[in-house]
C-alpha cells in the first residue's frame, strides 16, 4: 500500500506535476534525467525508495524548478485542492476556467498557446 503521507510519495507527485506543467511525457522525462521510464513511474507513485542528492538535483534541473519546489509539501497541498474544486464544476463551467487560463497563457507568452 502507498503512503500519501510520505516523503517519497510528495516528491514523486510534485514530480509528477511539475513533469505535466513542462507537458512532457515519463519517456521525456526519462530521457531527462537519464533513468528508465519505469523508474520515472516508480518515483512518481512514491514505490522507488528514497532518491540521492544527485538525483533530486537532476530531476529538479531537466524540470526547470528547484530542489526545494519538488520537496514542497504545499505545493501538493494547493495543486489537489484546485484540482478538487475544478472537478466539482460543471464540464461548461470547466471549459470557461480552461478557456480562462489559455488567454491569459496567451497574453503571458504573446500570442503563443501551447496545448
Amino acid at each position: 500500500m502507498i503512503n500519501v503521507h510520505s516523503e517519497e510519495y510528495i516528491l514523486g507527485q510534485n514530480i509528477r506535476n511539475c513533469r505535466m506543467k513542462k507537458k512532457w511525457t515519463q519517456k521525456q522525462l526519462a530521457i531527462a534525467v537519464d533513468v528508465d521510464r519505469a523508474d520515472i513511474s516508480r518515483y512518481e507513485n512514491g514505490t522507488k525508495g528514497a532518491m540521492n542528492f544527485k538525483k533530486l538535483k537532476n530531476f529538479a534541473e531537466a524540470l526547470d524548478v528547484t530542489i526545494d519546489d519538488l520537496l514542497d509539501k504545499e505545493n501538493l497541498k494547493r495543486g489537489a485542492s484546485i484540482q478538487k474544486k475544478y472537478d466539482q464544476l460543471n464540464p461548461v463551467h470547466q471549459n470557461i476556467i480552461n478557456e480562462t487560463i489559455d488567454a491569459y497563457l496567451c497574453k503571458e507568452n504573446k500570442g503563443t498557446i501551447i496545448s
